[in-house]
C-alpha cells in the first residue's frame, strides 16, 4: 500500500470567518499570498471557476461553500496519469472560533505521482507560508 502524501496544515486567525472568506477568494488578496497567471482577471472566486496558467497547470473551484469551503482540483500536464485518475487540489476549510476563526488547510494527496514526495515537500512549504500571509491579511497586519 503507498503511503499517503497529504499536507494538513491549520491556523486560528483573529479574525472573523467573513473576512478570511474575502481573503481566500478575492484576487487582491490572492496575488499577496498565492501566484495567480498574470492574464488573471478581477473575478472574485466562484464554483467552476479556473486558474489556468497556459495549459500547463490549472486549478479549477471544485467545492464552494460560501464562508465554509473552497476546494481546488490540480490539473498538471506533465503528470503521466490522467486527471481521473488521481484527486490532488486544495481544500480550505473555515470554522468559527469565537471572535476568531480556524482555517484548516489540505493538500494532496499526491501518492499516485512518481515524483510526488517533491510535490508533497513543496506544499509543505507552500501551506506554512500561505496560511500566514492569509493570517496576517484577515488580521490587517499587513
Amino acid at each position: 500500500m503507498t503511503q499517503q502524501l497529504t499536507v494538513t496544515r491549520k491556523i486560528t486567525i483573529e479574525a472573523p470567518v467573513a473576512k478570511v472568506w474575502e481573503v481566500l477568494i478575492a484576487p487582491k488578496y490572492i496575488r499577496q499570498w498565492d501566484d495567480l497567471p498574470n492574464d488573471f482577471e478581477d473575478y472574485y472566486l466562484e464554483y467552476g471557476k479556473v486558474i489556468d496558467w497556459s495549459g500547463m497547470t490549472r486549478l479549477t473551484v471544485t467545492g464552494y461553500e460560501p464562508n465554509k469551503l473552497l476546494v481546488f482540483s490540480l490539473y498538471v500536464s506533465k503528470w503521466e496519469q490522467s486527471p481521473s485518475h488521481y484527486d490532488i487540489g486544495y481544500r480550505y476549510r473555515l470554522t468559527e472560533e469565537g471572535d476568531g476563526t480556524l482555517l484548516e488547510l489540505e493538500i494532496g494527496d499526491f501518492s499516485v505521482l512518481p515524483d510526488g514526495k517533491d510535490y508533497y515537500v513543496s506544499s509543505e512549504e507552500f501551506a506554512e507560508t500561505a496560511l500566514e500571509k492569509i493570517k496576517n491579511l484577515s488580521e490587517n497586519r499587513v
